[in-house]
């Protein structure tokens, strides 16, 4: 365990936390190593009226400005699937995380439900190969996600595949996953939907992240908003903002009770 690359012996933890306001509008904060996000939902209970972000620590300067890219979903009628807010907006214009987390605002505003929690635990995995654009491929390992604090999802990962258990083995991470999670029922896609997500991001802890002085040196391109071409010289590296929680969630999502 430690602070050294990669990170071992520990895991990634990624808190999610959607609740009701009394005027009905729904605010929900997500925070792992790497980022801490707000976002509110606004609403008439049939039509989202206003979105607002808030962005608390992230790993490039231009993560923040992902958010008027978000405005395309006022408007739009509230769908209880996260996942539709791919309908809305281009999810490559987005910020990753703030496209997520305001899927899942609206759909928790959709169904009309009080609080919900998610905790996502990955433990660390280690590299067995590097390819192309200093992606690595890690080994064998777990992930398990808890909802409202009881376990909903226990998956058996290697490389990019669930491997366990048996109803979800042969699944890639990556391929055909979105076509299998829309013909789930909505809280099992959610769920689903929630840790891989998760598991995506937990692979952060085998890099440094304060190796790249801006988004092009980072080598991806055109996964998100940083990393559009047009974003990637003027992204640079928000050096120190990683952060460790392999110890547990003391500390996380101090900014709860805010309003974005």
């Amino acid at each position: 365990m430690g602070d050294a690359y990669p990170r071992t012996g520990g895991c990634f933890r990624r808190l999610i936390d959607l609740r009701r306001e009394d005027d009905g509008a729904v605010v929900g904060w997500l925070e792992d190593d790497f980022h801490h996000f707000g976002v509110t939902i606004e609403h008439d209970g049939r039509t989202i009226t206003a979105v607002r972000v808030e962005s608390e620590r992230y790993p490039f300067t231009t993560c923040s400005l992902a958010g008027t890219n978000l405005q395309g979903m006022v408007g739009r009628e509230l769908v209880p699937r996260c996942t539709e807010i791919g309908a809305m907006v281009p999810m490559r214009e987005q910020c990753t995380h703030m496209f997520d987390l305001a899927g899942l605002a609206m759909a928790h505003a959709a169904a009309g439900r009080s609080h919900r929690r998610y905790e996502a635990v990955i433990p660390d995995r280690d590299i067995i190969a590097w390819e192309a654009g200093m992606r690595r491929l890690l080994g064998a390992g777990e992930a398990r996600l808890l909802r409202d604090g009881e376990e909903v999802l226990r998956w058996q990962i290697e490389k990019r595949m669930i491997t366990g258990p048996r109803e979800w083995a042969g699944q890639p991470l990556v391929d055909g996953f979105r076509a299998r999670t829309e013909k789930m029922a909505i809280d099992e896609a959610e769920a689903a939907s929630v840790l891989r997500r998760a598991v995506m991001v937990s692979a952060g802890r085998t890099l440094d992240p304060d190796l790249f002085s801006s988004a092009r040196d980072r080598g991806q391109s055109g996964v998100c908003f940083t990393f559009l071409e047009e974003n990637r010289d003027a992204g640079k590296r928000n050096f120190g903002s990683t952060l460790n929680y392999e110890k547990g969630g003391e500390g996380m999502l101090s900014r709860l009770r805010d309003r974005p």
